[in-house]
């Protein structure tokens, strides 16, 4: 895969923070690429995440800040297209941050992504419901779901019940692991962790997942389709 902004001793994304910072109609909220050392000084560590946003942009930034001495960014999105960009953008930090691990100078974190709906301010005193997704560093190691369930997810499946069956799982102790093609099935997906997150949060657990890029081949035939896999963890809260 072509890494946009690698190739420097620091591993492939390792140059965010060095561009200049992206302009700001309001002088407060962060794009893709800006210098967030400033950004956190003055207490803002929000990524907000468009529909024409570039992923790579976004994945630069998210690495090089998982590198540093800071929190990863979280990332606002809203509607399906502004989720899908941003969970790509996840999927390829990943990557970039695999990339440096395998260089074998120093360790470099995987990360954990927590959905969550969040309500902004609209207009006209209305409210806008929002997804953030709140990145965490975590220890890098391998994950199997051989003994877990493997469910695909469609633009037309329902968040609630697909969330039920999140959290059925992850109570029986049994792995989940998510497929998801296109940007309104990737929303769906990131909308059923978020309510399964609710579903279980009184029972001493959290649930987190890490999205990556697949290739799966549908029908017969040699053509391989990209898709987003999510593995869904379950943490001790």
């Amino acid at each position: 895969m072509e890494t946009k902004g690698g190739g420097g001793r620091g591993g492939p994304g390792q140059h965010a923070s060095r561009r200049a910072p992206a302009a700001r109609a309001d002088g407060e909220e962060a794009k893709p690429g800006s210098d967030f050392w400033e950004r956190i000084s003055r207490g803002n560590n929000m990524t907000k995440v468009g529909s024409s946003t570039n992923p790579r942009d976004v994945a630069s930034q998210i690495a090089a800040q998982a590198r540093a001495a800071v929190d990863c960014p979280v990332l606002q999105c809203l509607g399906p297209q502004s989720t899908n960009q941003a969970v790509k953008a996840i999927a390829i930090a990943r990557t970039y941050l695999f990339q440096s691990d395998q260089l074998g100078q120093r360790s470099h974190p995987d990360l954990a992504v927590y959905p969550e709906f969040v309500k902004l301010e609209g207009g006209n005193d209305d409210q806008l419901s929002a997804v953030q997704l709140v990145l965490s560093k975590r220890s890098r190691r391998p994950c199997d779901v051989k003994d877990g369930r493997s469910l695909k997810v469609g633009k037309e499946t329902d968040a609630k019940s697909l969330a039920g069956a999140i959290a059925n799982c992850t109570r029986e102790g049994s792995r989940v692991e998510l497929t998801a093609i296109g940007a309104a099935s990737v929303n769906q997906a990131i909308k059923s962790i978020a309510i399964a997150r609710q579903y279980v949060e009184e029972e001493a657990i959290d649930l987190c997942c890490r999205p990556e890029f697949v290739e799966i081949n549908e029908g017969d035939g040699d053509n391989s389709t990209s898709a987003l896999r999510f593995l869904v963890l379950v943490e001790q809260t």
